[in-house]
């Protein structure tokens, strides 16, 4: 790691977080999809709603199949499942029953969240062999058992803060769970990561590997595609070639990081997710310590999205950066100049989201869901995200304005950028100016970035290929404070 990317945590991102969360809405289902418009929908959203809790009723002939280790094998053990659920319209009610059918039952969870079936509420997957004896098209359930949740809503609405920001993430509902006559609790019904839930999200997907407990013990386990930190979900087993390749170009921190990694890596996406990772106080997540609860996908085009998971200890803690050495693709990130300032768009943009929505009506919406159950309020949430608000109020006032104007005057091969600063040019030592084409060829276009000394207000860039541009202009401060981008887009270079 460069001086660049300790410069960050020092200068930067050396605010340990302790508050945060966001995403409200008067109606407790209304937004519970894609906030892009991406990921809703589909004949199982009744089940993913946080104002729904089913009932699911599990008889396991043998239950001592299901291992109270947590690190042993652990393969589908066949079981009946029912599920009922009640809805009530108008003072009327009707209540629509699913199986009784044959299906497998394995426990889930690891440190801290595993528990032994038998004896106690343990989080559990559920696997639907026949595709006639399904809800609604679901071939996989996961219900987390929440005993690291006082809450038992951090990861409903984590989830739909990260759906709201166009991330895929899992949609939420609640499930109260028998086994063997014996009733477990208020469990958490999340959507599973599968072809399933992937298909509303993306056209094609060559591969999902899941992440975990990434340098808990050895380094080694992250750089390598092959290992047991990573669980192959969709796609070949045998080929990961695209895995390799993403982390073998992302541990290469010389300069250029950005162009080489934004063809194989959605770097505005993943900005977004280590950014809410951050805002949402989601300590045991990719971007900190751990290197842990993560997904990578690749799409058909082979691009690179990351994706959250186990966020049941969201709205604690986190640091913008921590300097750990595990996380590279985090940290090629921030080590690189204009990926930098991608991120730092991305975590204003959470804050400002955070500020236009009302997770205080949203989280006393799901208290009043769950709140028998745990014996708990929206109080320590509420109170979260207050302060994350003020946090983030306080680290906007670190970055400069950007550029009041930008016009662009284009000749064959080059284009004159100019722009009018900001009123208060305070601290401002320069402007940064990028461009990018557009995509040729399913080829991901590269910002590629000028940096211009103050006063300056002006730029000519010569030698650009025959292309449609994009172009934008930041105030800079230093490479850690830049402004928001202020752009212009289709211009015609001949």
């Amino acid at each position: 790691m460069g001086r660049l990317a300790y410069r960050f945590a020092g200068a930067l991102f050396a605010l340990l977080l302790a508050v945060s969360a966001f995403w409200a809405s008067p109606a407790l289902g209304a937004y519970n999809g894609g906030g892009s418009g991406s990921g809703s929908g589909g004949a199982a959203a009744w089940m993913y709603d946080p104002s729904m809790v089913v009932d699911i009723n599990l008889q396991i002939a043998d239950i001592t199949q299901i291992s109270c280790d947590a690190f042993a094998p652990r393969p589908y053990v066949p079981a009946t499942f029912t599920l009922t659920y009640t809805k009530v319209v108008r003072g009327k009610s009707t209540v629509t029953r699913y199986g009784p059918w044959v299906i497998g039952v394995h426990a889930k969870g690891y440190y801290g969240s595993f528990r032994c079936l038998e004896y106690d509420k343990a989080g559990l997957k559920l696997k639907f062999e026949s595709s006639s004896k399904r809800i609604d098209g679901i071939k996989k359930m996961t219900l987390n058992n929440m005993v690291q949740d006082g809450s038992m809503s951090h990861e409903a609405l984590s989830y739909e803060v990260f759906r709201s920001m166009g991330i895929a993430a899992p949609r939420t509902g609640y499930a109260r769970v028998t086994v063997n006559g014996t009733y477990k609790g208020m469990y958490l019904n999340i959507e599973t990561y599968d072809d399933v839930m992937l298909a509303r999200w993306f056209p094609e997907t060559d591969h999902l590997y899941e992440g975990s407990y990434g340098l808990f013990y050895d380094v080694s386990t992250v750089e390598n595609a092959y290992s047991a930190h990573y669980e192959v979900d969709e796609g070949d087993e045998l080929n990961r070639t695209d895995l390799q390749h993403l982390l073998d170009t992302s541990r290469n921190f010389s300069d250029g990081w950005y162009a080489r990694m934004a063809p194989i890596a959605n770097l505005e996406q993943m900005t977004r997710m280590w950014a809410l990772e951050a805002y949402l106080g989601h300590w045991d997540g990719y971007s900190q310590f751990i290197t842990n609860n993560y997904f990578i996908h690749f799409d058909g085009n082979g691009l690179a999205t990351m994706h959250p998971w186990g966020m049941d200890q969201s709205f604690n803690w986190a640091y913008l950066y921590d300097g750990q050495p595990h996380h590279f693709i985090f940290n090629g990130c921030v080590s690189d100049p204009i990926c930098a300032s991608v991120y730092t768009d991305a975590l204003r943009e959470a804050h400002a989201k955070v500020k236009s929505l009302r997770l205080d009506v949203r989280a006393d919406q799901i208290a009043l869901v769950v709140g028998a159950a745990c014996g708990c309020d929206a109080s320590g949430n509420k109170a979260y995200l207050s302060g994350q608000i003020a946090n983030f109020d306080s680290y906007e006032t670190t970055f400069p304005a950007r550029p009041r104007s930008i016009a662009v005057t284009s000749s064959r091969g080059s284009a004159r950028v100019s722009w009018t600063p900001p009123i208060n040019t305070s601290g401002i030592t320069g402007y940064a100016v990028e461009y990018r084409g557009k995509p040729i060829r399913n080829v991901a276009a590269v910002w590629t970035r000028v940096l211009v000394s103050a006063p300056s207000t002006s730029t000519t860039l010569s030698a650009l290929p025959a292309n449609t541009y994009e172009f934008r202009v930041r105030s800079v401060i230093d490479r850690e404070h830049t402004s928001l981008p202020l752009a212009k887009s289709n211009i015609r270079i001949r």
